[in-house]
């Protein structure tokens, strides 16, 4: 789950000096945030992101510039969008310690104790990392489309991982606990790495289709991350069920195509199934309206 927190300021109307209240430096017990909004609820969110920021694993920050003109006389005003993004950061037993509004502004403090969020990103970091070894046992010297398929669904979960280590070192930790983590991070990448490159299939066409077309094709396939063989163990197949209709219509010749591509991995396990209807047209020849087509296929497909 991901969880997201923008915090806006306007450049000029809020500064440091402005805030109503005194943040307590943060200590080997607790990590402090505040948060400043029109409402009491967003200000509390704000300061929640204030935590997650300093935890936080990837921040970015973005200035937008914008001018109007009133009365021949042009304004500028410019923005600050600062964004940080953790994945799955979990602040527990998170307290608002102070409060007040002033000008119609809400300043608030909150606090978090600090082995609590460690804790819980500890857990985090265990499950996710848990998961991703029992990927690994799995295919252990064995490289293959199954394989390919299974950590590229965990590829999510590895970005998690990824993500939380730095957050869980932020928050405090210097045990060298981390380590378990990084292990697991190079040992699927060189895994992963390994399947990409095994991740090999025959092509067969339910029909006999144009050269160009099957090479492009075969292209196209690699492209994905799809490496066509003639044959050979541990490959999966990948088929196109192609079902042609032309006709000839007012001079011109008309080609529609009703195919069904289907990936199975060397297990015979279906993969990815999906049905398409193109069309390709021309005033030429029936060749080149079939040739349209078939490139309006290639161009519609997104096989994973």
């Amino acid at each position: 789950m991901f969880l997201r927190y923008i915090i806006t300021a306007f450049i000029g109307l809020i500064t440091l000096k402005s805030f109503a209240l005194d943040v307590p430096a943060d200590n080997k017990q607790f990590i402090y945030g505040l948060g400043t909004d029109v409402t009491y609820g967003q200000a509390q969110k704000s300061a929640m992101a204030d935590i997650v920021m300093k935890l936080s694993t990837r921040i970015t920050a973005k200035s937008q510039i914008t001018q109007t003109k009133e009365n021949n006389q042009t304004q500028t005003r410019a923005t600050q969008k600062t964004e940080a993004v953790s994945r799955g950061i979990e602040l527990p037993n998170v307290e608002v310690v102070a409060s007040e509004e002033k000008l119609g502004n809400w300043y608030v403090i909150v606090r978090a104790e600090r082995k609590l969020v460690q804790r819980s990103i500890k857990h985090q970091l265990v499950n996710l990392n848990d998961d991703l070894l029992f990927a690994l046992e799995e295919f252990k010297g064995k490289y293959t489309p199954s394989c390919f398929y299974a950590l590229s669904d965990e590829a999510s979960n590895k970005e998690k991982l990824n993500e939380l280590i730095p957050a869980y070192v932020g928050s405090g930790i210097s045990d060298g606990s981390e380590d378990e983590f990084y292990q697991t991070l190079n040992t699927f990448d060189r895994t992963f790495k390994k399947c990409k490159k095994r991740n090999r299939y025959t092509l067969t066409f339910s029909e006999l289709v144009s050269s160009e077309f099957k090479r492009s094709t075969i292209k196209f396939l690699k492209n994905n991350g799809f490496y066509v063989v003639s044959s050979g163990e541990n490959t999966g197949v990948v088929q196109f069920n192609i079902k042609k209709n032309q006709t000839l219509a007012y001079k011109s010749h008309l080609t529609i195509l009703n195919t069904e591509i289907l990936v199975f991995d060397e297990t015979d396990t279906l993969k990815y199934q999906e049905s398409f209807k193109v069309k390709g047209s021309s005033f030429e020849s029936k060749s080149q309206s079939l040739a349209r087509a078939e490139k309006s296929l290639l161009q519609k497909i997104q096989i994973k």
